[in-house]
């Protein structure tokens, strides 16, 4: 929640209700009072260590912890008039305050039955045990930032000046256009879906402080797709400070070291796990004693770590030749040929642009020097299908997905929503990235329910097992897994028709590192 949305929901509140949601959120004690846990086994902890809203949920509905699923501790739920019949048998009359005070404090529901063990009981003063019990009550009224009764509020962060405006305004058609067809047919659980446009001028800005600013000016319940060249990293580590979920945002290049966090969910493989794909399909076919490699970079970060890990999987596969060779973005020397043709070089993984590797081939062909080329489908297919005949067979582009890929029914039913969108050609990929975003985010959110929350949101993504959006591979997530389909196809080009031919079938990298 955005420092503005949480203002504002304070300022909704009764001071009461206020240190009660403090209570059950952070274990702390706002009247400066203590607030301890006992567990099980008789061990005590601070309050802070198991807050209420690690099994309650943030809307008290209960989550999933250690295979136990706690109760629903909603006010409505509590106070049933004809009491409740627990799993397994146990039952007791209707709670009161008095009752929910004891179950809190000392394990014991109306009925004199023990709670489960897991249920920790909490040590607190009588004022903190009475702001606890006004939020509790409160609990259930509280929307989730960007939710209300009849919309669901989703902010799009996406170039809409400069020169990547057209890629911005295509992502933006099929985006609104997708939410246009969900709500006429009555949205999610009732609520329609509603877009909030963050645009940057992509020549003098990342993106970032345009998304900023939409968080400060309204709240919104997640991040959908979007496009922020060069800021992956930061806008993933804003949606970690603010606890908001960031669904499918499309990328081009590789992502630097770190893993991006609960609350990011990438769709396909990037530049970096394509690199190791390609590293991966030259061991096990391009391999003789000997063979000779190098590994092209610029100078970026994310393709540094591409390099290494592409490097470290080659020699893990008997490798002993892999040269690494960084030069500064924009500084290409294609004359880099000559000292790689002198040494014998077969194998060339190039990370580079289009225009670097037209220079690069160009400057091959002069020499007659032929290698394997190697390269990532999203950095620079334009110039490999311009290759010179000579690299007929040798040139092989990793891509996370193929239109074998594609499902008929969703083919057609995204062809009507290009066909809407007046800037569409050329950007097909990107649009897909939006359309398989907002079908991830609509299958979260209808397996939330009504009372919807992040929290919900995140748990259900997490569970997704071969998810099928209709045009990208299956889609898996977990919690220690944030790219969906994390894997490549391999393909040649044919020079003489410059077009692609599949060479492998899906190569997964799993949940490797």
């Amino acid at each position: 929640m955005t420092g503005l949305a949480l203002t504002l929901l304070l300022c909704a509140l009764t001071p009461q209700e206020q240190a009660g949601r403090r209570i059950y959120f952070e274990g702390e004690s706002p009247s400066g009072g203590s607030i301890s846990a006992t567990l099980g086994a008789g061990v005590r902890l601070p309050g802070s260590a198991v807050p209420c809203v690690n099994c309650h949920g943030e809307d008290g509905t209960g989550s999933p912890e250690g295979g136990v699923l706690p109760p629903d501790i909603t006010w409505t739920e509590l106070t049933k008039p004809y009491g409740h019949v627990h799993p397994g048998g146990r039952k007791h009359p209707v709670l009161d305050d008095r009752s929910v005070a004891r179950a809190v404090s000392e394990g014991f529901d109306p009925g004199g039955n023990r709670l489960d063990v897991v249920m920790p009981r909490y040590s607190m003063s009588r004022e903190d045990m009475s702001s606890l019990l006004a939020w509790l009550k409160r609990l259930e009224h509280e929307r989730a930032p960007g939710v209300t009764d009849s919309a669901l509020r989703l902010g799009v962060v996406l170039p809409t000046r400069g020169r990547l405006a057209e890629l911005g305004q295509a992502m933006r058609g099929v985006l609104e256009a997708y939410c246009a067809g969900l709500n006429a047919s009555g949205g999610i659980h009732g609520r329609a879906l509603e877009l909030v446009v963050a645009g940057y001028d992509s020549d003098q800005e990342t993106g970032l402080s345009s998304a900023q600013r939409m968080l400060g000016q309204e709240p919104v319940f997640a991040l959908l797709s979007g496009f922020l060249p060069g800021a992956e990293r930061e806008l993933a580590a804003l949606a970690e400070r603010e606890a908001l979920p960031l669904i499918g945002p499309f990328t081009l290049s590789a992502r630097k070291d770190g893993a991006p966090g609960r609350h990011v969910f990438f769709l396909l493989s990037d530049a970096g796990e394509q690199a190791r794909v390609l590293a991966e399909y030259a061991a096990r076919e391009l391999h003789r004693e000997g063979t000779r490699a190098a590994i092209l970079h610029p100078d970026d970060e994310g393709l540094a770590t591409a390099a290494r890990a592409a490097r470290a999987r080659l020699q893990a596969r008997g490798w002993k030749q892999v040269e690494p060779r960084r030069y500064a973005r924009g500084a290409f020397n294609p004359a880099v040929a000559e000292e790689l043709k002198r040494k014998g070089t077969r194998v060339v993984l190039f990370l580079g642009n289009d225009a670097e590797l037209a220079a690069l081939l160009e400057k091959a062909r002069t020499l007659g020097w032929a290698p394997y080329v190697l390269l990532p489908g999203n950095l620079s297919s334009r110039a490999a299908v311009r290759a010179p005949a000579l690299f007929q067979g040798r040139i092989f582009l990793a891509y996370p997905t193929l239109p074998s890929d594609e499902q008929p029914r969703a083919r057609e039913a995204f062809a009507r929503l290009r066909a809407s969108t007046p800037t569409a050609e050329g950007y097909r990929m990107a649009q897909v990235s939006a359309y398989t975003a907002a079908t991830l985010l609509t299958e979260g959110l209808r397996r939330s329910g009504r009372q919807v929350s992040r929290k919900k949101l995140l748990g259900h993504l997490e569970g997704l097992y071969a998810f099928e959006t209709g045009l990208v591979p299956p889609l898996s997530y977990g919690p220690n897994r944030r790219v969906g389909a994390r894997g490549a196809y391999v393909v040649t080009v044919d020079l003489a028709t410059r077009s692609f031919r599949p060479v492998t079938g899906w190569m997964d990298l799993g949940d490797e590192d």
